[in-house]
């Protein structure tokens, strides 16, 4: 997505699956020109990173109470999703009984088409799933009263990404997510905002500091894609207080180093990065919609706010004769596992690269599909 890269290492094919094309912001590279001594990575932090917690409530709207710090957001989605549904569980004697015989006690609720570790997992456990449909004829727009008549069947964990993984477009906004708080006070309703960053604020405002007000929402955020800082493990959790301390006791202090600790303050007080990283996006996720949307039997949705774009076959065809092309020529393409009786053999979603990654891609996705079809 930048201007070509110089650096001599640099060759193409890339990997473009996972989060080639975020970028850190400058001041954590700052940051890390601190860090080249001998010396600089002897000291502890203080055990509960206090400085981070400070700064991500500051900037989140919520007390340093809420929040729950861990290496990565999905170690909190394990962590936090079981302790929930075993909370929900044990919170009514009917919810025991339905647990004890066929572990429909506290259900997960959740759109097709999301992020699938949560519904795989699910259904690895024997836990029992409700789906809510997202249609590409509606733009995978989530209908709330659908959610809704999902919610009036009995308490559950409702989990919902918005912007949404692999869709990439907003699911649900405060307007809307309020209501169903205050009415389904029994249901624990998950959002998981892990790419919100890449959204104008103009556009959506986060939930994030509803959860004070609100005991049943929880919100997940992490820094590996719009902050760029995968590699060094670092994601949170907004939670009321109490929820936060029973995680907190489950595991031990100092998970965040004194580099990861430096690299969120400094991130989180980089004032220009995101909103030039939306540009850059922006500008990048419409190359790829306009080339691949120029291929014959292909289509790329238009609607994601986020760093990638899910695309599909139109002919009947299954997305793998090109996925596996690409992926031959060293480029992995996300592709998606059946899961609770939902298929997506069509689908498929690309991650943005640098500028000169994702032209390159687009050329081996139209040789891809030309041999499809000869």
């Amino acid at each position: 997505m930048d201007q070509p890269r110089t650096d001599p290492t640099f060759t193409l094919p890339m990997n473009l699956g996972l989060n080639d094309g975020t970028y850190c912001p400058e001041a954590c590279v700052e940051v890390l020109k601190r860090f080249n001594h001998r010396t600089c990575l002897r000291n502890y932090t203080d055990g509960a990173n206090q400085p981070v917690l400070d700064a991500i409530a500051a900037m989140d709207g919520v007390a340093p109470e809420n929040v729950y710090l861990a290496n990565g957001s999905g170690p909190i989605l394990k962590q936090g999703m079981t302790m929930l549904i075993e909370q929900g569980v044990k919170s009514s004697l009917s919810g025991v009984f339905k647990h004890l015989a066929n572990k429909s006690g506290y259900p997960i609720i959740t759109p097709t088409l999301t992020y699938f570790k949560v519904p795989i997992k699910a259904a690895n456990m024997g836990l029992a799933l409700r789906w809510v449909p997202l249609l590409p004829e509606t733009g995978f727009t989530l209908d709330v009263g659908q959610l809704e008549a999902e919610l009036k069947k009995g308490p559950g964990l409702v989990y919902i990404a918005s912007p949404n993984n692999p869709t990439g477009n907003v699911l649900i906004r405060r307007e809307d997510l309020v209501p169903l708080l205050e009415r389904y006070p029994q249901h624990t309703f998950w959002i998981d905002e892990a790419y919100v960053q890449y959204a104008d604020p103009a556009e959506l405002t986060p939930v994030s500091n509803l959860v004070p007000h609100h005991p049943n929402l929880v919100v997940g955020r992490t820094f590996s894609f719009a902050y760029g800082l995968a590699g060094v493990r670092i994601g949170y959790l907004l939670a009321r207080p109490e929820l936060v301390r029973q995680l907190e006791a489950q595991v031990v202090n100092y998970r965040l180093g004194l580099l990861q600790q430096e690299l969120v303050i400094a991130a989180l007080g980089d004032e220009d990065h995101l909103p030039w990283l939306r540009q850059v996006c922006a500008e990048q996720r419409r190359v790829l919609c306009d080339g691949i949307n120029a291929l014959d039997g292909l289509e790329a949705f238009e609607n994601s706010t986020a760093n990638f774009v899910l695309c599909r076959t139109t002919d009947g065809g299954p997305a793998k004769g090109i996925t596996d092309a690409v992926e031959a020529a060293g480029v992995h393409l996300k592709t998606f596992a059946d899961v609770g009786g939902q298929t997506y053999p069509e689908y498929f979603r690309i991650t943005l690269g640098l500028a000169e990654e994702n032209l390159f891609l687009l050329d081996l996705i139209q040789q891809a599909n030309k041999a499809r079809h000869a």
